[in-house]
């Protein structure tokens, strides 16, 4: 067995290990707490005798991510954000370890201080009150800074990235192995026109879409770049088809939407700005494209059997006959958003304070969660929220421009858009967006063929 861990076909069996370790957990709930304490206590021990210098911290990190619906969906007595406290544990722990000389962006340090005065707006009932909205709604954005402060211009050479991916899809695998258990019959679910809970394994079908989503983005970006993530490609390829299946039987439209529109972006992004670099660097190749395409028009057309047209319906808003069902295709989102923006407009200078936009969204929609992260900022954080959004949105278009190397580049994009796009339908609910946001700003070391091609590129 210790050859076979020490040999190529390693990946294949923490693959199997993780699926299998899913799916006993629909049975035995209580493995997700073992798996969960042990990740997080044996990734910052690892962090701190090695000094990090493996990236056990971001490694630990990402298997957490991926797997932060799979530990909420135990229900084991995990804290609710545990994947936000761990990942910030073991990236400030991998950050302080680190040699020091790694550049710190200090936009980021200023994107964090301008957000800080919203803590303390509200008046607080009590400290109880306090605790539990600022790590609902504020922990989210200290994790994407520390996150930052980790990965920005972090050199990785292409297989310590690849690791990284890895490691992530399979916390997603072990959320995947989960659902298939949870959920043993798609045919027989009553699909209505909104988010499926039981399609979802009974939990929030907006967040298992999300992670699904993760999984899209992370093997489709090994196609892309024509890596492989567990030996064969043909088995990156099927994980991709049958995250996309899951994620659209949820009928939760965002996770999904997002990574279709994250690949897209990215692909362009690279091709617009250099084609020749896309098609030689990146092996971005034609193909590769038409095949993405055709793998999730086969798993919609087969949800969309399987569910009795509901999957179509839902996407296309439209009833049995083909008519409009609902005026509002975002679920609210819209609403959500100019409900944000009245209380922007009512506390333009300070902000609602965090917390402070439930009361309205909540007498105007009936939701008072906030689901859209851009438009909360300027809500709860007022001028300066505004300031910090445009920092959100726009560092990483000016970083893209000024990198030179292209599969930074292309990573940076993809990263980003994903994580961005999350915040639009599920705000910072997850560490993923945080996490993700961060590690678009690696620096990936390329390999000596890459190098030549660049070259001749």
């Amino acid at each position: 067995m210790s050859r076979l861990l020490k040999s190529r076909y390693a990946p294949l069996v923490w693959l199997a290990v993780a699926w299998m370790t899913g799916a006993l957990t629909a049975e035995v709930p209580e493995m997700a707490l073992l798996i969960g304490l042990g990740a997080l206590g044996w990734g910052l021990w690892r962090t701190l005798i090695r000094r990090n210098k493996g990236g056990e911290a971001h490694l630990y990190a990402g298997f957490i991510v991926g797997a932060e619906v799979y530990f909420r969906m135990a229900f084991v007595g995990l804290p609710w954000e545990f994947g936000k406290i761990s990942v910030f544990l073991l990236l400030g722990l991998g950050w302080l370890v680190r040699p020091f000389g790694k550049p710190i962006p200090l936009i980021f340090v200023i994107y964090l201080l301008l957000l800080l005065p919203g803590v303390f707006v509200p008046e607080w009932s009590s400290i109880e009150a306090f605790k539990k909205e600022f790590m609902f709604t504020f922990f989210g954005e200290v994790v994407l800074v520390v996150a930052m402060l980790y990965f920005y211009k972090r050199k990785m050479e292409e297989e310590e990235l690849l690791r990284l991916l890895r490691w992530m899809v399979l916390g997603v695998v072990m959320t995947s192995g989960m659902l298939f258990m949870k959920v043993p019959d798609y045919a027989t679910i009553h699909y209505g026109g909104g988010s499926n809970f039981a399609a979802s394994g009974g939990f929030g079908p907006n967040q298992v879409s999300a992670i699904l989503g993760l999984g899209i983005v992370l093997t489709g970006y090994s196609l892309l770049v024509g890596k492989k993530l567990f030996v064969w490609r043909a088995l990156d390829l099927a994980l991709l088809t049958l995250f996309a299946l899951q994620g659209l039987f949820t009928l939760s439209r965002g996770g999904l939407m997002a990574a279709a529109l994250a690949l897209a972006l990215a692909v362009a992004a690279v091709y617009l700005n250099n084609p020749s670099q896309a098609l030689r660097l990146l092996s971005i190749k034609p193909w590769k494209i038409l095949l993405l395409v055709i793998l999730m028009a086969f798993a919609f057309n087969l949800a969309n059997e399987v569910s009795r047209g509901a999957v179509e319906r839902r996407y296309f808003n439209v009833d049995q006959y083909g008519r409009q069902i609902k005026e509002d295709y975002t679920t609210k989102r819209g609403d959500i958003v100019k409900d944000d923006w009245h209380t922007f407009l009512t506390h333009f200078i300070t902000g609602a304070g965090i917390g402070g936009g439930r009361a309205y969204r909540a007498q105007n929609t009936g939701i008072s969660a906030a689901h859209v992260e851009l438009s909360r900022l300027p809500a709860e954080h007022g001028i300066l929220g505004l300031l910090a959004l445009l920092i959100l949105l726009f560092y990483p278009v000016w970083t893209f421009f000024k990198v030179k190397n292209t599969m930074t580049r292309f990573t940076l994009t993809l990263f980003t858009a994903y994580a961005v796009l999350t915040m639009t339908h599920n705000a910072i609910r997850l560490a993923m967006p945080s996490f993700l946001y961060g590690a678009g700003f690696v620096w990936i070391i390329l390999s000596q063929k890459m190098r030549r091609n660049a070259d001749e590129a």
